[in-house]
């Protein structure tokens, strides 16, 4: 059983209170870093993170004020936008931070593309390439986003969101998107396919963020839903937050009976459910997500034991 421990941050750098899509990442046994995405007033996501104390995420023992990475110079796949989802180490001294890079466009409303930032030592941010490790291709025509990547032996797997269409919706363009599997041998090159891990249940379904971890020989996801109705507002076919099982990490299946996560009944996440990451320690299970408005209100999490 879940328990909510509370609305834990959300960012004032811009007068927007968004802390979008964070997740945490153990530095060692005192400090755990909780990454996430910030959006200014004319929505441009920008990097940054808290570092807190480990187990006890209402320590918060920083706020740095600087964003880790800029948006890319005019015309590249991120110059209006970071947006982090998942990191991996690839060795004592490096990691990789995946990201999604945000385009504005004028028959939609955005593209998306994937990039990948190279962290020194939890201390230095430094961008792969000016370019994407993934965009669209004969697999994924429209925009690829949300890398949630995880590394198993001498291979990386990464599931990720692929844009199915834009569909014209009360004189408004909507995308629906749905969760694919890619594999590496470095973290940087990418093998995709056809294949859907998370396909729609039912017309203008869109699944959104995946997180995925390995529990034992169980793959276990947890990612978002909503429709295409109203899907903004607290009445509509808002965003809820899914789970789903795996043997494989390729075929899936929901199971909504092994995961109860509702809307509270007031505050900051009494509209909506989405973004969520989840991280085991032990036998503790630790969730961060968002609420109302996408992320507005900023993040809270919630605790499972098992």
């Amino acid at each position: 059983m879940w328990e909510k421990k509370g609305l834990l941050y959300s960012c004032d750098f811009y007068g927007t209170g968004y802390a979008q899509d964070a997740f945490i990442d153990i530095l060692d046994d005192k400090v755990w870093r909780i990454y996430y995405s910030a959006r200014t007033q004319d929505v441009v996501s920008y990097p940054y993170y808290i570092d807190v104390e480990a187990g006890n995420l209402n320590n918060i023992i920083s706020i740095p004020h600087i964003p880790l990475m800029q948006p890319g110079r005019r015309g590249t796949f991120d110059d209006t936008g970071i947006t982090m989802t998942s990191i991996v180490p690839i060795d004592d001294h490096r990691k990789y931070l995946y990201y999604c890079g945000w385009n504005r466009k004028t028959t939609v409303s955005y593209s998306l593309s994937i990039g990948c930032c190279e962290v020194i030592d939890n201390k230095q941010y430094r961008k792969i390439s000016d370019g994407p490790i993934m965009e669209r291709s004969i697999f994924d025509p429209i925009a690829v986003s949300a890398p949630m990547v995880i590394r198993e032996g001498d291979e990386f797997r990464m599931w990720y969101i692929s844009f199915l269409s834009w569909n014209l919706y009360k004189e408004k363009y909507e995308p629906t998107y749905v969760v694919k599997h890619a594999v590496s041998k470095d973290g940087i090159n990418w093998k995709c396919n056809n294949s859907i891990c998370i396909d729609a249940e039912y017309p203008g379904e869109a699944i959104g963020r995946p997180w995925v971890i390995k529990d034992g020989a169980i793959y276990k996801m947890w990612y978002s839903t909503r429709g295409i109705e109203n899907y903004r507002m607290k009445n509509g076919q808002h965003y809820m937050i899914g789970y789903a099982e795996s043997k494989d990490g390729l075929i899936w299946e929901r199971r909504s009976d092994k995961f109860n996560f509702s809307l509270s009944d007031s505050g900051w996440d009494s509209e909506m459910l989405e973004y969520a990451s989840v991280k085991k320690i032990g036998k503790t299970y630790y969730m961060i997500y968002n609420g109302n408005e996408f992320g507005k209100t900023g993040f809270g999490y919630a605790v499972e034991k098992r």
